[in-house]
């Protein structure tokens, strides 16, 4: 799957590649690009969340209010949601979107020499079998991750002894010149392949910033989560504290930590790198999506879904499972309506003498409700409908 998602991405890469001719500023460009393609969901989804804040008091009464009928809630907060337009779903599709990208990522970087220098799979493994050859020469061991990432310590050994994979030259000319003059390096020093570690063989400035990566990956993360509460409070003042979706939010950079340290630091580059693209992006909307403007912006909405008599999103699934509960009624031979209308006579009968109908009346009533929701479902599956009143 990530070979499938890295395909399109590698080609921007490669793209980016060519116009920075090196492979930081490239992961730069990347981020850059893909957050101005993803802003206009960006936009939608800061305008939904500042909607949802306005929304919340509303919300926040319905639950007070059928505390202890969740049925009866969950019908009154679809309506509300209907009547108000909103799609609480609506802000999570940036998310969604995101993470294949991260997930195409891993593979870009894994595989700098198939998807940045465009080297074949045939001199891809033939290289793979000498850097083996070096791996295993006076009894050393191969690394543990090198089935899994093989074109990374490619790279390494190439840019350390091209001689050693000389002999490549008679069948791949521009192998070597590729791979040597391949430039991985942050700040001329960092090598974005390696692994950073508390731990290293020395410490020098690599070994400092390599660790820095992972570090400033989750401050500016923890620094954008921070922020977001602050503004989110200011605008819905009193909404309830969700301990469970503040803990999530403060995860997410100890998370990001935690991939930063274990994979190459070309991942937690690109994901310090989108972070920090992704806080400039959250200050300039969260400026300029006000409370009143998103206001303005709903009514808006309203209005020109008036005009054009057009359902939104919410209001078609209420529709579509008031649909579905009328098939089912006529499929089950009417016993929901039938039980839904002796509920509805029983009732009337304990509250009104005046209100009483006979038997007959009531089973007359049942069968009519059978045949129209018999008639719709022949409607839609354009079926014929039979009229043959045997119930």
């Amino acid at each position: 799957m990530s070979e499938i998602i890295g395909i399109p991405l590698g080609w921007v890469m490669w793209l980016m590649y060519q116009i920075t001719h090196n492979y930081a500023w490239s992961i730069i460009l990347f981020t850059l690009v893909t957050k101005i393609l993803l802003f206009p969901l960006s936009v939608k989804q800061q305008k939904s969340s500042a909607a949802m804040a306005a929304f919340q008091p509303k919300l926040e009464k319905l639950k007070k209010q059928y505390a202890n009928n969740q049925q009866k809630l969950q019908e009154e907060q679809m309506k509300l949601y209907s009547e108000e337009g909103i799609n609480p779903m609506a802000s999570c599709l940036p998310l969604f979107i995101q993470f294949p990208i991260l997930y195409g990522i891993f593979d870009v970087v894994y595989r700098p020499m198939t998807h940045i220098l465009r080297i074949g799979k045939d001199a891809v493994a033939q290289a793979k079998i000498i850097t083996e050859g070096i791996f295993t020469a006076n009894g050393g061991a191969v690394p543990s991750y090198f089935t899994m990432r093989p074109e990374i310590y490619i790279v390494k050994e190439v840019q350390k002894n091209p001689a050693a994979f000389a002999e490549m030259n008679a069948q791949f000319p521009d192998f070597v010149d590729k791979v040597t003059n391949f430039s991985n390096k942050l700040f001329g020093i960092v090598d974005l392949g390696d692994i950073p570690t508390i731990h290293p063989e020395a410490w020098n400035a690599a070994a400092i910033i390599l660790i820095l990566i992972p570090i400033m990956s989750g401050i500016v993360q923890l620094g954008m989560t921070i922020y977001m509460q602050i503004r989110n409070k200011k605008m819905n003042p009193d909404a309830p504290s969700m301990a469970g979706m503040n803990l999530m939010l403060y995860f997410m950079p100890l998370f990001s930590v935690w991939i930063a340290f274990k994979y190459p630091a070309g991942i937690g580059f690109y994901w310090t790198m989108s972070s920090i693209f992704s806080f400039i992006q959250s200050i300039v909307l969260y400026h300029v999506y006000t409370p009143e403007y998103v206001a303005s912006l709903v009514e808006k909405d309203k209005q020109k879904r008036k005009k054009k008599n057009r359902p939104n999103m919410m209001e078609r699934y209420q529709q579509m499972m008031e649909e579905q509960m009328a098939q089912q009624n006529g499929g089950s031979n009417g016993r929901s309506a039938s039980k839904a209308v002796t509920a509805k006579v029983s009732d009337d009968e304990d509250a009104s003498p005046e209100v009483k109908i006979s038997r007959s009346k009531q089973k007359e009533y049942e069968k009519m409700i059978i045949r129209e929701a018999r008639r719709k479902q022949a409607e839609k599956y354009g079926d014929e409908f039979i009229d043959d009143d045997e119930d």
